[in-house]
């Protein structure tokens, strides 16, 4: 601490010396009851700030995706098992374009959000309601809930639009997605493949919940896209399958009546209508055996691409909270309460006000006024 000496009455302004550290220990010691004040007042004021703090808890999952799915060699060994020879499953060995590096972002898009937003949750103390009521009660937003409607644009309507390829999110969905995005993360390790789903809310089941609906939506929504051409494959050829079946019922039928109809007929005009209805029989057996074959190859194609999941940690309810650490803030206001009191105790001892006012007391005006 720098104050001006005392040995003339007028004070120079470029006498200056420092106070010695005996001098500031011994008055620090002296006015340690004003610090000990200042120190309890500012552990109070940290007290009341940890305690009004909302606590926060995280949950985690982890999961192991599938890195290498080998599907062609178990479309082929399956295809082997089931007599079926001569087929093609080059086409199972394709990459896919969701790798596993990929998965995080999945968590942070707006279909994710929107799944989020209805989803029924259950606090600690048992009261049921949805995740966007819970993150964002209508009490926090009224206001703006106020403006939006006043703009036309309902706070809690789904997010729509005209378009098909657009999204447009209301207020209360937008505020939720930012809220989201820094909730609900997934981390990729390159090393070891496993993806780390964190989930951090104010409520413990609540954080054990979410983890456990982004868990599931990663795993389904990966499932769906891997799986998605090979099961639309598999509606197609069921519904070729059944109008091949029912042509070739229809062409065993028209056979079958002939039959009974020309017994002891001999005629070349019925012979004719004969082979015809047999090539008809055969042509209609060929495409319904053929298509049979492409169905029951669909079947195994859609069970080949199923990705495998495996739950290395599930989600469970934290027991501690994360956030806030009382202890921490408790102990940084102290220090901050005992710092200021030192300063304040310091600079009245020194008397700076007085030094200043003497300062510009000697100063000439014109000085002054280029200061």
């Amino acid at each position: 601490m720098i104050v001006s000496t005392e040995s003339s009455p007028t004070l120079p302004t470029n006498r200056w010396v420092r106070l010695p550290g005996d001098v500031v220990v011994r008055t620090l010691w002296l006015e340690r009851y004003k610090l000990l004040l200042a120190m309890g007042l500012a552990i109070g004021i940290g007290v009341a700030i940890a305690l009004i703090l909302t606590p926060e808890f995280r949950s985690e999952a982890r999961l192991m995706p599938e890195m290498n799915n080998g599907s062609g060699d178990v479309l082929k060994r399956l295809a082997s098992m089931a007599g079926f020879s001569g087929v093609d499953f080059s086409d199972a060995d394709e990459l896919d374009a969701v790798r596993p590096d990929l998965y995080p972002h999945v968590l942070q898009s707006t279909p994710f959000v929107l799944y989020l937003i209805d989803q029924p949750v259950t606090t600690t103390a048992g009261q049921s309601q949805r995740l966007g009521q819970f993150l964002l009660p209508d009490t926090k937003w009224s206001f703006r809930k106020l403006m939006s409607l006043r703009k036309g644009d309902r706070a809690d309507s789904l997010g729509t639009s005209p378009s098909d390829k657009t999204v447009r999110l209301s207020v209360r969905q937008q505020a939720f997605a930012e809220e989201i995005s820094e909730r609900v993360r997934a981390k990729f390790d390159t090393r070891s493949g496993i993806i780390t789903i964190t989930a951090t809310m104010p409520d413990a089941n609540v954080a054990a919940t979410v983890a456990a609906l982004a868990m599931s939506y990663l795993t389904d929504y990966v499932t769906t896209y891997r799986t998605e051409k090979a099961r639309q494959d598999l509606t197609f050829y069921r519904k070729q399958l059944n109008a091949a079946q029912n042509r070739y019922k229809q062409a065993q039928l028209a056979v079958f009546q002939y039959n009974d109809h020309h017994k002891n007929i001999v005629m070349l005009a019925t012979t004719m209508d004969r082979h015809l209805m047999e090539a008809e029989l055969s042509i209609a057996q060929t495409v319904y055996t053929e298509l049979a074959r492409q169905f029951e190859q669909s079947k195994l194609r859609v069970q080949a691409r199923t990705p495998i999941f495996k739950v290395l940690e599930p989600p469970g309810v934290p027991l501690k909270r994360i956030s806030p650490r009382r202890t921490v803030i408790v102990v940084l206001f102290a220090v901050v309460g005992l710092v200021s009191g030192a300063l304040y105790v310091l600079v009245r001892k020194a008397d700076v006000a007085g030094q200043l006012q003497a300062m510009v007391a000697n100063t000439p005006p014109e000085k002054v006024l280029s200061l």
